[in-house]
């Protein structure tokens, strides 16, 4: 049985939270434009004042009923309601501010854009930058990092209850969140103490866009919120490679790099300097040697093949030295395996084997316990694992052969857990691209398949499934008409609904958003 008041008192406190954080953009307004219109004003007061008068309600109505008690006092069920509807309400508060300031046409592309802040994705309907007001660039970067900051808690406080093979396939020393040694013994301190490592990164981070990247410190900012969340949202309408510049793209790419690494595990290592826990983990040796390994080969790839290479800056283009080569393919491997989703080049004009990589590594993403998407490479471990397994029973049919990480025996729930996840995984990517290829589009500008003018446009394969893919992989970009250098805006309403439900349920690991809508799960107990 679900406590009401509990669950209400930790909503105030959430309104009154989430409430306060629409401020900060109407002040950044302020700041650059020095004078605020009517618009403007309700825009970021209007929401910030319902929900904090909403939030100070339910405080005072339910302050002597039940105080909010630390995570590991909440029921299963409690806890996957709090986490779905707190994202859900977040999208859905979010979205007030794009519609008021006209900064999207129509009610779906605002719940587009704001579950793609919230849940990470980066994927945009966007497509004027410049007149763009400064709130709106900065809130789309706050709301990257606002998710990368409750992912962090879904991985130290939810995943753990699910059995999916998250973070229970962490060996204790590698986590220190599961069956070992904690960073904290409460939830809430060790949650603290990864977003104090985040927000630490997030500043070091700035700095050094600052100098030497020689950003403003606005855009600085704005890009060290989306890196660390891995996000990908950049207040430059050509991403990162429209600022040209080698020592922004370095910065950037150590950044996404830390930021598909278990925080835990940075925390452990980086702030209690136990760098021999590096070596601990095989998700983590696994992870550097994918980058590294699909680097060298697209490198490979753009040398040999590639006439030029196109950046995202309009018309222009590189040789594809090697040297050069391996500049944009390094940034471009690190930013899709980590899910973050910045571009440098239009990778949709590179050889078909290197875009294959890609689309490999979209699926795969980064580690558990890190505010990448994707599959999970301690996922995808167990798969291999299993199936080799599976293959020994068919010689051995008596074999009992334990599958184990990092010299820890991993049970059979959650290996089945890992099976289960990875069926609806897929189930999803088809439904989604299904859906995608059946919706009439408006044709997107400079279509693959181009139609005649006023007519509706079908969604070709490629851009559907990529849509899918980086909806569910909180990539952002993906290929043919949802390239680097293009966007959303042409997507049917439906279609940014179902992308914007893909972005959700990929980014809530599937089942903590699909068991709300069993109808067990409502039941009184």
């Amino acid at each position: 049985m679900m406590r009401s008041p509990y669950l209400l008192r930790f909503f105030s406190k959430f309104h009154i939270a989430f409430g306060s954080i629409f401020l900060v953009p109407l002040l950044v307004e302020w700041i650059y434009e020095k004078e605020l219109g009517q618009e403007m004003l309700m825009a970021w007061l209007m929401p910030a004042a319902i929900m904090g008068s909403l939030g100070f309600y339910l405080r005072q109505k339910y302050l002597k009923d039940h105080a909010l008690e630390d995570l590991p006092g909440l029921s299963r069920r409690e806890g996957f309601l709090l986490v779905g509807l707190s994202w859900i309400l977040m999208i859905a508060w979010g979205t007030i501010p794009f519609i008021l300031t006209e900064a999207t046409p129509d009610f779906a592309s605002a719940v587009f854009e704001s579950a793609s802040g919230f849940t990470t994705t980066g994927a945009t309907v966007l497509t004027d930058f410049e007149n763009t007001p400064r709130s709106i660039i900065l809130w789309r970067s706050l709301s990257q990092w606002i998710g990368g900051m409750g992912i962090i808690v879904l991985s130290v406080a939810i995943l753990p209850e699910l059995a999916l093979g998250g973070m229970q396939l962490f060996s204790a020393e590698a986590s220190g969140l599961s069956g070992g040694e904690k960073l904290a013994p409460r939830i809430r301190e060790t949650a603290g103490k990864l977003w104090f490592l985040y927000a630490l990164l997030t500043g070091l981070e700035t700095v050094l866009l600052m100098y030497p990247g020689g950003l403003s410190f606005f855009d600085a900012i704005n890009n060290a919120f989306c890196t660390t969340a891995t996000g990908g949202f950049s207040p430059n309408g050509a991403s990162i490679g429209g600022y040209d510049n080698g020592w922004i793209e370095a910065i950037i790419t150590l950044f996404m790099i830390l930021g598909g690494l278990n925080f835990a595990l940075q925390y452990k290592v980086f702030l209690n300097l136990d760098f021999k826990r590096l070596w601990n983990s095989i998700e983590l040796r696994i992870y550097f040697l994918i980058l590294a390994a699909a680097t060298l080969l697209i490198s490979l790839n753009l040398w040999s093949e590639a006439e030029v290479i196109h950046t995202t800056i309009k018309d222009q283009t590189v040789e594809p030295g090697f040297t050069a080569a391996l500049r944009y393919a390094g940034f471009q491997v690190v930013a899709i395996l980590t899910g973050t989703g910045f571009c440098t080049a239009d990778f949709d004009q590179w050889p078909l084997f290197s875009k294959s990589l890609l689309l490999v590594m979209m699926a795969i993403g980064g580690c558990a316990g890190s505010t990448a998407g994707g599959l999970k490479i301690i996922r995808i471990l167990v798969l291999f694992k299993h199936m080799a397994r599976e293959c020994g029973r068919l010689l051995i049919p008596n074999l009992v052969k334990p599958i184990s990480i990092d010299k820890k025996t991993i049970d059979d729930s959650i290996i089945w857990g890992v099976m289960g996840f990875i069926s609806l995984y897929i189930v999803a990517l088809v439904l989604c691209t299904v859906t995608m290829c059946a919706l009439p589009h408006d044709a997107p500008s400079d279509p693959i398949n181009p139609v005649p003018e006023g007519q509706k446009w079908s969604m070709d394969l490629d851009t559907a499934a990529s849509a899918s893919l980086s909806a569910l992989n909180s990539i952002g970009p993906g290929m043919a008409n949802v390239g680097p250098v293009k966007n959303y805006a042409f997507v049917h309403p439906v279609g940014k609904f179902t992308l914007a439900f893909c972005m959700l349920l990929g980014r809530l690991e599937i089942y903590s958003l699909l068991i709300l809508l069993l109808p067990t799960f409502w039941k009184k107990r």
